[in-house]
């Protein structure tokens, strides 16, 4: 029994004193924080671009060399577009820390089904990755646009997303797994940001373009792109893209413009916070979807003379808060039914309201969608009119 123990003791020790199998060390790493794929249109093969941390650059003197260097590998297939472009690094390519990938926009017109069936198989990339669609120009150029205030211009450009959805709402983070759900989606598809280059191209790879305080070439967050059976099939900007937001439970923040008397857009509301539910039902054996907004705002800005300390005025903005929201939500609803792409998630409101009756509308769901019935029901709640409830215009009348 001794004896036994002791073998047990000695076996226990060695898986102890085992190391990792598969370590990496790290001077043998490159780290890729953002990928971009395209199609070339000449001779229809896959190019995938990888955006290297160049790391002698970040930790030495800024600024003497590209903070990021930009490998790029073509093939008939992903896989080989990707091994093309690895073997022109002088390190093995990490995949583990990617912020950004970047479809560009011909091929998310062809279809990203493949793309995004090599990016589930690969167990590095995480799924919390942002995706986005390189609106009217290509992936590569993207990737290669150098950057002020960020370097590295994989943080630019998430940077850029955070900001404009807490500010705007007219875009939101979509992560690869969002993207993968949304392909599943019967008679839909996902909805993916889209950042376009504003400048020139050329320009935006040099030296003077992060030399000027007014950067010739830039890159900027631009609408939402929606998807049907992993196809493009159209954008939403400004009021739609708002009305995407909010519906899908993704707004943020945003600026609220209303009319005071007859000045049109005069002041301006902040929304804080906002939570949407969207309850579907089978009425007289029609599908319904109930589109329940519960909002709060502040007036952050009165370019009129409104005497916010009256409650019945307060009461009369909530009102406009809630026509334009609606405005807003139903505007991207007949752009969903144009487009007949469920990105709403109005068939998984069904599927759990009554799952029998979904069982029979999902293969017709492309034919039944454009066709629903939609409620929307807003309810605005202004919480404060700043620090000032009584604006020098209203003493100057």
């Amino acid at each position: 029994m001794k004896r036994v123990k002791g073998v047990m003791l000695i076996i226990l020790s060695l898986i102890a004193l085992t190391g990792c199998w598969d370590y990496r060390e790290l001077n043998e790493l490159a780290f890729v924080l953002a990928m971009g794929v395209d199609k070339i249109p000449d001779t229809g093969e896959y190019r995938f671009s990888f955006q290297l941390v160049n790391a002698q650059e970040i930790a030495g003197e800024a600024g003497k060399k590209a903070p990021v260097v930009i490998y790029s590998g073509k093939g008939d297939t992903l896989f080989e577009a990707v091994r093309e472009a690895s073997e022109k690094s002088p390190r093995r390519i990490n995949f583990e820390h990617v912020r950004d990938f970047i479809i560009g926009e011909e091929l998310a017109k062809e279809g990203i089904e493949d793309v995004f069936e090599l990016i589930e198989r690969d167990a590095e990339p995480r799924m919390t990755t942002r995706v986005f669609i390189a609106r009217g120009i290509d992936a590569e150029t993207m990737l290669k646009t150098r950057t002020t205030v960020e370097m590295i211009p994989a943080n630019s450009i998430l940077g850029k997303l955070k900001i404009s959805s807490h500010v705007l709402g007219e875009a939101y983070e979509v992560q690869i797994d969002d993207v993968i759900r949304g392909l599943l989606v019967k008679g839909g598809g996902p909805v993916i940001s889209g950042i376009d280059h504003l400048g020139d191209p050329e320009t935006g790879q040099k030296r003077i373009n992060v030399d000027n305080s007014d950067p010739p070439a830039q890159m900027h967050v631009s609408g939402m792109a929606l998807f049907k059976d992993a196809k493009l099939v159209g954008w939403v900007n400004n009021e739609e893209a708002k009305g995407l937001s909010w519906i899908n439970h993704e707004m943020q923040s945003t600026i609220i413009n209303l009319d005071c008397g007859k000045k049109k857009d005069a002041i301006a509301i902040e929304l804080l916070r906002t939570r949407t539910k969207k309850v579907g039902e089978i009425r007289n054996g029609q599908p319904v979807v109930k589109v329940i907004i519960e909002q709060i705002g502040v007036v952050g800005e009165a370019l009129c003379p409104i005497d916010l300390s009256k409650s019945e005025e307060i009461r009369k903005l909530e009102r406009q808060m809630e026509e334009e929201t609606t405005r807003d939500v139903m505007a991207m609803v007949d752009k969903a039914k144009e487009l007949e792409t469920d990105v709403l998630g109005f068939g998984e409101a069904i599927l759990r309201a009554d799952p029998k009756a979904w069982q029979q509308m999902e293969k017709e769901w492309d034919k039944i969608f454009p066709t629903i019935q939609v409620e929307v029901n807003v309810e605005s709640t202004i919480r404060r009119t700043g620090q000032v409830s009584k604006p020098y215009l209203l003493e100057m009348e």
